[in-house]
């Protein structure tokens, strides 16, 4: 039997031997529970007050709040998944609180909540676009925060039809570029999920801003299936999304059912010849100029030359490729001005045949004999010491545009516009090789021309076959999740 007061418990107790009862007294510390109790109290009628603040949207409650508790904030980021007060702040629309909360604590807008949602998953989900546009426009880099399926918010409105989605679609791939090339647990890009979703709004946008940055490859990334965004496409027999894909992937590539989109799109029985047609035209085309051979065969074949070529001029270290294309310039500028500006000059008028039978030599105002006339703007220097100057010049000239060229082959073809700029600048210099020589030694500058024109062919198109047969390789290349590629590394 027990009574109990208070903090103070009776428990009767008796010995064996014994008759009597004596009661036994535990005493509990009642300072120290009652201190418990009124902290917890107090702690709750503070996260009230805090959950009044936010449904109000009262930026001023809130501070007020924080001067009581500077740790009221803290207290709910100790756990690994919290719901934060941003989280309930968001999903209840309070843009002014939200917006302070972000301000006060960076961290909650990336912080997942117990159901794996972040702050920015949750005003997409309760259409608080206003919320979304500026997390965004504050931390672009949330639009990259994956939440539960590895979706992120790229993600969700890709796969959601409404004209306001589709605008926040174009937002987000502007705000945050790196956003497409995100995948979500089942290895589907933005792309993926936009005609899984029959979203064809979605796709063209997408597929738009593909062709704009020249990040066509992501379309021939596969999923965890196998299945490139034309499989899926032809699977779901979706006919426009098929044309606009035709010519931009590889037709030829198969899922981990051994199946190419060709043969799906047979299986299905459609009814569009003419798509039948244009995509068996495009696998013949695919199997002429690409190989189709798997990543393991790939790498274990014997490494080529332009392999090698690529390879060996891909400096890992950005530094360093600058500072040899710096160098390279300069010499290259330096030896363009030589060859502008030849020892002696140029001549400055022109002079009339010397009679034949005449055995006067004039000579000009630099002591120069004379024994053939000149013209104005040729070159003065003549005999072996213009030859030696030019063949000079001429190979440092050279070996400057070799190692530009060596060392933008790794970039191609984003160095495209580097190589129309350096044969610009080579046609320049040979043209004025041309003009300068004296007609003397005409016969001298054509064949100095020629020859380094050849070298100047050889150069230039040495690095683009060799990019052009790696890529060639790389294209048909079938590799599991996604295709291979630069941004591998």
């Amino acid at each position: 039997m027990s009574v109990e007061t208070g903090l103070e418990v009776r428990y009767s107790y008796s010995h064996p031997s014994s008759t009597s009862k004596a009661p036994l007294l535990l005493h509990f510390p009642s300072n120290t529970m009652s201190e418990s109790l009124a902290k917890e109290e107090e702690q709750k009628a503070r996260e009230d007050r805090l959950q009044q603040a936010i449904e109000h949207d009262n930026v001023d409650m809130l501070h007020n709040l924080i001067v009581e508790e500077q740790e009221l904030l803290d207290c709910v980021s100790k756990h690994p998944f919290p719901h934060t007060p941003l989280h309930t702040a968001v999903a209840a629309g309070k843009f002014e609180v939200a917006m302070e909360i972000i301000i006060l604590r960076p961290s909650f807008a990336r912080k997942l909540n117990p159901k794996g949602y972040s702050p920015m998953h949750l005003a997409l989900q309760y259409q608080q676009y206003q919320i979304v546009r500026a997390l965004m426009t504050r931390y672009p880099e949330l639009i990259r925060v994956q939440g539960r399926g590895g979706i992120t918010p790229l993600h969700y409105v890709a796969g959601k039809e409404g004209d306001i989605e589709l605008e926040l679609l174009a937002e987000f791939l502007c705000a945050c570029k790196s956003s497409i090339k995100d995948l979500t647990n089942r290895c589907e890009t933005a792309v993926h999920v936009a005609v899984k979703n029959h979203n064809l709004k979605a796709f063209k946008v997408l597929f738009g801003w593909l062709k704009r940055l020249h990040l066509i490859d992501i379309l021939d990334r596969k999923d965890k299936d196998g299945n490139t965004v034309l499989h899926i496409a032809v699977s779901k027999k979706q006919l426009e999304i098929i044309k606009l894909l035709i010519g931009y992937v590889q037709v030829n590539t198969k899922n981990l059912q051994n199946e190419t989109a060709l043969e799906i799109f047979q299986s299905n029985q459609c009814d569009d010849v003419y798509l039948t047609m244009r995509l068996s035209w495009e696998r013949c085309l695919a199997r002429l100029f690409t190989r189709n051979i798997s990543l393991s065969r790939f790498l274990s074949r014997e490494v080529t030359f332009p392999e090698m070529f690529i390879f060996q001029s891909d400096f890992q270290d950005e530094s360093t490729r600058s500072l040899i294309l710096i160098v390279a310039t300069l010499i290259a500028t330096a030896t363009y001005q030589a060859a502008l500006s030849p020892p002696g000059g140029y001549w400055q008028d022109n002079s009339s045949n010397t009679p034949a039978n005449s055995t006067v030599v004039a000579a000009n105002s630099s002591g120069i004999a004379v024994e053939k006339p000149q013209k104005a703007g040729e070159i003065i220097l003549n005999g072996s010491n213009l030859y030696q100057f030019t063949g000079l010049n001429s190979s440092v000239f050279m070996m400057s545009i070799v190692v530009i060229c060596y060392a933008s082959a790794p970039l191609l073809p984003r160095s495209i516009p580097v190589y129309t700029l350096t044969i610009c600048f080579c046609v320049a210099y040979i043209f004025s090789l041309i003009t300068a020589f004296p007609r003397s030694d005409v016969h001298a500058g054509y064949y100095t021309t020629a020859i380094f024109l050849s070298l100047l062919l050889a150069v230039l198109a040495t690095p683009v076959i060799g990019w052009f047969t790696y890529s060639r390789f790389l294209r048909g290349t079938d590799a599991l999740a996604r295709r291979v590629g630069k941004d591998q590394k």
